[in-house]
């Protein structure tokens, strides 16, 4: 498995893989367009034999050392097998390196999958919402503080 930048010919795969993992809460293609032009190096995917099996998506807010992970999602027939994982540590990776001093995303309370990876990068849980995106549907902010060689 290879973990890379995101292309444009890519974005189909990349948004088949988010309806299927958050259904009416998914990006539309054109929101996963202009995230590709504004999160440059930190929209990814994870390819193996020429098939998209994940992505991650994330950007820093400009002025503060602060990055929020916008999306991760594995596609169904690749769960299990450290897709989710292996993004997430990327990303990680790639925002510190960029003077991120703090990473924030959200996550449905039942998402018990992408909960424990994010606690095993050292994500925090510091925020409960039952309203956050503004469609009486629960979410956690989770925060990771600091450099880590985790």
């Amino acid at each position: 498995m290879i973990i890379r930048n995101a292309t444009l010919e890519e974005l189909k795969s990349v948004h088949d893989i988010e309806v299927l993992c958050f259904n009416e809460g998914s990006y539309p293609l054109f929101v996963l367009r202009q995230l590709l032009d504004i999160s440059n190096d930190y929209f990814l995917v994870a390819e193996h034999d020429n098939q998209i099996l994940g992505y991650a998506i994330g950007n820093i807010v400009n002025g503060y050392d602060q990055s929020w992970i916008l999306s991760l999602g594995v596609h169904p027939q690749a769960r299990g097998k450290q897709v989710g994982k292996e993004l997430t540590k990327k990303l990680i990776f790639l925002l510190e390196a960029n003077n991120s001093k703090e990473i924030c995303l959200t996550v449905h309370p039942d998402n018990f999958s992408a909960i424990k990876i994010y606690e095993q990068f050292g994500f925090e849980i510091f925020l409960e919402s039952n309203n956050y995106y503004l469609d009486g549907d629960a979410r956690f902010l989770m925060k990771r503080k600091g450099v880590s060689s985790r």
